[in-house]
């Protein structure tokens, strides 16, 4: 049991160091701190066969305005989509559950702390899908704090504004 959890922790030390930031791995445990920060989640979905993955994760998420506007802004939790022969059964640890497999990665999903969705008015999720630059994922981003706020904010004693 000892050498299991000590693989996990090794599978998810280096996941965080590849991604150059620290990146949640676990959706309880990014619920549980976006409730107590009372911040939106984002949700890095990568898959092991993505051409493009690699780039987001080397170009773009490690970006000193990226990673200062994330941070400041958002529990941030990235998953692998990686299903049948590309997962490695072994290492599920950052595994996504169905609910949040999609069929195009890298995808985004920006929600709410308790998974509250933030597009047409909280009736599905605010999903974005391909490779973009820094600029424009900040973008995405400051588009989805504006639907959090104005969906949510005061489910969660946020200021709103009218």
């Amino acid at each position: 049991m000892k050498a299991i959890l000590v693989a996990i922790f090794l599978v998810v030390s280096s996941f965080s160091s590849e991604l150059g930031i620290d990146w949640r791995n676990n959706v309880d445990d990014a619920k549980e701190a976006a409730i107590r920060e009372k911040k939106p989640i984002i949700l890095f979905l990568h898959s092991r066969s993505c051409f493009y993955c690699p780039k987001i994760i080397e170009n773009v998420l490690p970006d000193s305005k990226v990673d200062a506007f994330l941070e400041k802004n958002f529990i941030k939790l990235a998953l692998d989509t990686s299903t049948g022969s590309d997962s490695i059964e072994e290492d599920v640890s950052d595994q996504a559950p169905p609910r949040f497999i999609v069929s195009i990665t890298p995808a985004f999903i920006f929600m709410g702390p308790n998974e509250e969705k933030l597009a047409r008015n909280g009736k599905k999720h605010m999903i974005i899908y391909g490779f973009w630059t820094p600029e424009q994922l900040i973008k995405w981003g400051n588009d989805a704090l504006n639907r959090f706020h104005r969906l949510y904010g005061k489910k969660y004693g946020l200021e709103v504004d009218k």
